[in-house]
């Protein structure tokens, strides 16, 4: 009989694999969360109000937060009035009955999802093993949206830097949005430079990229 793998080892495996990962790419790539790469590594970028958070541990032992919202704008891809997605980690220590406590909890640096909350997310695809799924940039692809606009957890800064694109495409309202150093951005003018970007494939078609060094 083949024994079962032990679903906290598992569960911290994963949660290894991942944090390398992301630590990587953050040291490595300085600038790789800027509007240029949230748009092309990006699956779906979907505008909405978190509508329910919950956690849980699946049948493989992976402990996720489940975030469902309800879609107001589809800027990318195809989903119903309603999207729901899990990430990796609990929403607090659970204990598992037994005596042991999960304590893997969502990571520090992770976007966070509160009820009520309006998002624009730049969401990666699925982990293939997992099926879990975060932003793109972790919480440089999360904007929470406020009546001040639109922001992610670095206040944007960088977002629009190290950039190069065919000024021809842009209208006054992108312009105001990409000279934006730091700071929320008018929440209408970024959807729409955002939907520009992704309808017109100016990202894959070199219109809009990042500047060679």
């Amino acid at each position: 009989m083949t024994s079962r793998p032990n679903p906290i080892y598992i569960g911290i495996v994963v949660l290894c694999s991942l944090l390398a990962c992301a630590g990587t790419q953050a040291t490595t790539h300085q600038h790789e969360s800027n509007i240029v790469e949230l748009v092309r590594q990006s699956e779906l970028i979907l505008r909405g109000t978190v509508t329910n958070v919950t956690d849980g541990i699946d049948d493989r032992g992976v402990p996720y937060t489940e975030v469902t919202l309800h879609v107001s704008d589809a800027i990318r891809g195809e989903v119903g009035s309603t999207y729901t997605f899990r990430q990796f980690g609990l929403l607090k220590p659970r204990s598992m009955g037994n005596g042991l406590v999960n304590v893997m909890v969502t990571p520090a640096g992770w976007p966070t999802y509160r009820k009520g909350e309006e998002n624009i997310l730049f969401l990666n695809k699925h982990a293939k093993w997992t099926g879990l799924q975060t932003t793109v940039g972790l919480t440089h692809g999360q904007f929470k949206v406020s009546m001040g606009g639109a922001a992610n957890q670095a206040d944007n800064h960088g977002l629009f830097a190290h950039i190069t694109v065919d000024s021809n495409l842009l209208e006054e309202s992108d312009r105001r949005v990409m000279n934006t150093e730091k700071g929320a951005v008018n929440t209408k003018a970024f959807v729409s430079l955002v939907r520009k970007m992704v309808d017109g494939r100016w990202v894959e078609l070199g219109s809009m990229r990042n500047e060679q060094h």
